[in-house]
């Protein structure tokens, strides 16, 4: 069953020992974050599935590997790492749920899904002690539409509420990457619009969803969101829930886009 579904950025400055000084920048979203961590304690989390982006692959990726191990040495910080179990059951029964998926056993995951995944199930380097579950990783896909992601969440949400365990969502999701000049997109005057768009049609559930799918493509590649895809999965994946979303932070300090949000289930 669903118990938990949360919206969450993945900037490696949220790492301490990657951040250092300037991880203060970002302090609402550390808090955020420690609201999450506190939620996922309480709920009594059996398996977490983190949605992730997925830049090379053509269909919707679940990860299906025994085990994740999460290090962030590509950003020169050797210490800061932790490893999970993977969830294999639930990996294969999405797959049957969704015949349109593949399945990929990768033990090393993308900084998009470690980021969230080391800062809300670890403390101080080690497993957060009521939590000994599992993960399960799924990457969206660069050629489908959002629609396509919101129908294969949809798909898979009676699967997941059949389940006896208790499972938290997690989207790992940046808004735009262009808000500002020293954005690493560079600025686009639409920017904070689409932002505050976005925030407000997550907080109309159902009735901001035909415009969610209506987003225009030319828009969103000035924009250089990485997030509609995952969300796209989360909303479908809760739609048959009860939920209430609420910000829990939005930041744009550093030009980008990054919002934290409860959906409240």
């Amino acid at each position: 069953m669903i118990k938990s579904a949360f919206i969450a950025p993945h900037s490696p400055i949220l790492i301490p020992n990657i951040g250092k000084k300037n991880r203060g920048i970002l302090q609402r979203t550390v808090e955020a974050f420690d609201e999450i961590k506190e939620k996922i304690k309480e709920d009594r989390i059996d398996t977490v599935i983190i949605i992730s982006s997925g830049k090379e692959n053509k269909e919707i990726e679940i990860n299906n590997h025994f085990q994740q191990d999460i290090n962030f040495e590509k950003f020169g910080d050797y210490f800061s790492k932790i490893s999970f179990s993977g969830d294999i059951e639930l990996s294969y029964k999405i797959k049957e749920e969704a015949e349109e998926t593949s399945l990929k056993a990768n033990n090393k995951p993308n900084y998009k899904a470690s980021v969230p995944l080391y800062l809300l199930l670890s403390e101080e380097n080690q497993r957060i002690r009521t939590f000994n579950g599992k993960v399960l990783i799924v990457n969206s896909s660069w050629q489908k539409n959002i629609k396509d992601h919101y129908e294969f969440g949809k798909k898979i949400s009676n699967l997941l509420e059949r389940e006896d365990k208790r499972i938290a969502l997690i989207a790992s999701a940046e808004l735009s990457h262009s808000l500002s000049y020293r954005s690493p997109g560079g600025f686009y005057h639409k920017s904070e619009s689409f932002d505050n768009k976005i925030i407000e049609l997550l907080k109309k559930k159902d009735e901001g969803l035909d415009s969610f799918f209506r987003l225009e493509e030319k828009n969103l590649n000035e924009i250089k969101e990485c997030a509609l895809r995952q969300l796209a999965i989360l909303i479908g994946a809760i739609s048959q829930k009860e939920y209430s979303p609420e910000t829990l932070s939005y930041q744009k300090d550093l030009g980008i886009g990054y919002l934290t949000m409860d959906m409240n289930i």
